[in-house]
């Protein structure tokens, strides 16, 4: 049975008090919201848009990785951008980033940093399929 691609826009906030930290990314379709997104085995994800918005200077990473049931997963960064100052910047990609789950154990979340403590925003748009 083949399923029907579906994109989905995952948001996220810095707590607007530390200079570094993993967004917290919420959906209409998640319950709660979640540090990291577990890849279905054999499942693909295709990361299609990426929005930030801020008070200030900020830098976003996207990172992966293989193993996220260990106790300490090793997260690969895969894809970086910077909100040089107060604003907001839309990136759409014509090729995605994307992202395979082998196993099931695969994850990828988002993480930022920033020299200075202030509220900043993501949104990324991520299809699911086969």
């Amino acid at each position: 049975m083949e399923v029907e691609p579906e994109l989905i826009v995952l948001r996220g906030e810095t707590d607007g008090t530390s200079t570094t930290g993993t967004f917290s990314l919420d959906s209409d379709i998640l319950y709660a919201p979640v540090t990291y997104v577990r890849i279905p085995k054999g499942m693909v994800v295709k990361v299609w848009f990426k929005k930030l918005a801020g008070e200030g200077e900020a830098l976003t990473t996207l990172e992966y990785t293989y193993d996220v049931t260990v106790a300490t997963p090793t997260w690969k960064a895969l894809h970086v951008e910077k909100l040089a100052a107060k604003g907001e910047v839309t990136l759409e990609k014509r090729r995605p980033i994307i992202l395979r789950g082998f196993t099931g154990r695969e994850a990828f979340r988002v993480t930022w940093s920033m020299p200075t403590a202030v509220k900043a925003y993501v949104e990324i748009g991520v299809e699911i399929g086969e």
